[in-house]
């Protein structure tokens, strides 16, 4: 699937969907666009590697399970 994407320096172009990751782990990407809209990198929420550090909420996948 292309992708389309901002790059930082303004110019546009269709990535490839496995590309655009490493994309923007190279801050390469300021914006690319879902199918619900566009998606600017550094404020809306992605999903990936890329964005671990960015989470600031409570970590719910390592909470031990509930007793009873």
């Amino acid at each position: 699937m292309m992708i389309p994407v901002q790059y930082r320096d303004g110019t546009y172009d269709r990535v490839k969907d496995l590309y655009l990751e490493q994309l923007i782990s190279a801050n390469k990407v300021d914006v690319f666009w879902r199918t619900s809209g566009p998606v600017v990198v550094g404020r809306d929420p992605i999903r990936g590697k890329h964005n671990s550090s960015l989470h600031h909420g409570v970590e719910r996948r390592t909470r031990p399970p509930y007793s009873s």
